[in-house]
């Protein structure tokens, strides 16, 4: 049976929102002290920034300027960076003011201001009432406790009876039934409904848009117990612009093909409008799901190649075999045949040929390349092509069919380079197969995989050879 949970309860919240929290600040002889408590299962960091100045604007107002100063003007220090729940501040003076200013979030995403704390090491933190004189206090004491809340009683019955009481009964169903809607689109859709799992799940839900340019939409956020933990596969809509927020207009979507295990937690973005679902991304819950493919066309239309990229590897492994062989053996006969035009002929379609091979896997290579830096990722935590450390892994095989093409160009024969670019393409192949095995299989991956190896292909036989035909008629005859 499925229940939707219609508040927000912390008890039942697997998914930790970096916005929800509870911050304590306390000091004590010669220390200040600071803990915090949120919501969910995910590990915060967190960032303290202390100055006896004023507080810090943001996160990294620590660091150090190029002319040597501090970022900010308040002298910030960075006393705290870690993802555990509390803090102590000792060695300080007492007496003295010290401006704490606490920050946290999402590892690799932005920062989120937490607060701002004044503590007095060796004062007890106490109200600005409670700085006072006891006649102040008392009156303080007085308004607070007898005064506020009968106003705020009296505000309350004014503004109940101002409302007609059928707008009142409308106020107290709208919300609910918006929540009810966005779930059962949600659920309605194929996709979603095969990812989600026969038992019981809890959901909530977050509106966005609403405005002329930005139709109405909502967040439905699935979830249920590890021990429910499940696998998903299919083709799931992402959105082009999606940067983490809420989504915005023109909502583009492009489709992906990914296989998850592990699978705890599910969002799902939806246009209310139409009940179309526009997003579907994996979240970790309970359990930390794992990817294991996400490919986009041509690839994701062989589902069961990319779940089994290793079939290609023993035929790469018997023609590699077979064509070394025979290039060896060439290379080992007593008396070579000697030129011919139509040998001359075979030979320059064979070279053209592997140029057109070159060109064509060094443009698909960078195509792929940048599609793959600028589309939306079903894990943003794992490793993009956007990121700089990606960059020598995207560089190397484009880089070896550069270094091929320059030598299938020209006429010396190059047996060494060949043999060292057909053992770079093998390594390469093999690597690439492997992070596709091992980790999560995508296009480049695959990509790597093939042309890598097409070119170990090539390249070994030209390692053997002590020289080429193909561009000249006038080659004179050569023996061993």
């Amino acid at each position: 049976m499925r229940r939707s949970a219609a508040g927000h309860d912390h008890s039942t919240q697997h998914l930790t929102d970096v916005r929800t929290r509870r911050v304590y600040a306390s000091s004590g002889d010669g220390c200040a002290a600071i803990a915090w408590d949120y919501p969910g299962s995910t590990l915060l960091e967190v960032r303290i920034l202390r100055s006896e100045h004023g507080f810090a604007m943001t996160a990294d107002d620590d660091a150090p300027q190029a002319g040597g100063g501090v970022a900010a003007a308040a002298g910030q220090t960075l006393v705290y960076h870690d993802v555990t729940g509390s803090f102590r501040d000792a060695g300080l003076h007492n007496g003295r003011p010290y401006c704490y200013t606490v920050f946290a979030r999402h590892p690799g995403r932005e920062w989120v201001r937490w607060g701002e704390y004044e503590l007095r090491p060796g004062v007890p933190a106490t109200s600005f009432a409670g700085r006072l004189p006891a006649a102040f206090r008392r009156v303080f004491r007085r308004v607070f406790r007898r005064v506020l809340p009968a106003m705020a009683l009296l505000l309350c019955l004014v503004s109940f009876a101002a409302l007609p009481g059928s707008a009142g009964a409308a106020t107290g169903k709208a919300e609910p039934a918006a929540e009810a809607e966005a779930v059962a689109a949600a659920t309605a859709d194929p996709t979603v409904a095969a990812a989600l799992p026969s038992t019981d799940y809890q959901t909530s839900v977050a509106f966005w848009g609403g405005t002329q340019g930005a139709p109405a939409g909502a967040t439905v956020t699935f979830a249920w117990p590890a021990v429910e933990a499940r696998s998903a596969a299919g083709v799931w809509p992402l959105l082009k612009s999606d940067d983490g927020g809420a989504p915005a207009p023109p909502y583009a979507t492009v489709e992906h093909r990914v296989r998850i295990t592990d699978l705890s937690a599910l969002q799902v973005d939806v246009l209310l409008q139409d009940g179309r679902v526009i997003q579907i991304l994996p979240l970790d819950g309970e359990t930390q799901f794992q990817l294991l493919e996400e490919t986009w066309p041509p690839f994701s239309r062989f589902p069961w190649f990319t779940a089994r990229p290793w079939v290609l590897l023993p035929v790469f492994l018997l023609v590699g075999a077979i064509v070394i062989a025979r290039a060896w053996r060439r290379s080992r006969a007593w008396n070579r045949r000697l030129p011919s035009m139509t040998r001359h002929d075979r030979q320059f379609i064979g070279r053209l040929a592997v140029m057109v091979f070159l060109l064509a896997g060094f443009a698909w290579q960078v195509y792929e390349g940048i599609y793959a830096a600028g589309a939306p990722a079903v894990d943003p935590g794992g490793l993009s092509a956007g990121d700089l450390a990606a960059l020598p892994l995207l560089l190397f095989p484009p880089a070896l069919f550069l270094a091929a093409l320059a030598m299938e160009l020209t006429p010396s024969g190059h047996r060494v380079a060949w043999g060292l670019v057909a053992f770079l393409a093998a390594a390469g192949s093999l690597y690439s197969l492997a992070t596709a095995v091992t980790g999560t299989t995508t296009n480049l991956n695959l990509s790597y995989y093939i042309l890598l190896g097409v070119l170990c292909l090539l390249a070994a036989p030209r390692s053997f050879t002590a020289a080429r035909m193909g561009w000249s008629r006038n080659d004179p005859p050569r023996y061993a």
